[in-house]
């Protein structure tokens, strides 16, 4: 993971965790379908790499399309 993200494993759940207390209660108008930690994955992978959005979304299994 770290190869991809620059983090650890640990680093992500920690990251995760920080962003969802800081985001908890707001509501979601969207359905999580990578889930938190995935998303933060993908993000940081994004910038990380600067692999293209629709080899992204193959990768996690997910259109690039809207």
């Amino acid at each position: 993971m770290y190869s991809t993200t620059g983090f650890s494993r640990q680093n992500i759940v920690d990251l995760c965790a920080m962003i969802h207390s800081e985001t908890a209660g707001n509501r979601r108008l969207w359905p999580p379908i990578l889930g938190l930690f995935n998303c933060v994955t993908v993000a940081l992978t994004y910038m990380r790499r600067n692999r293209v959005q629709a080899e992204l979304a193959e990768t996690y299994g997910v259109s690039s399309q809207r």
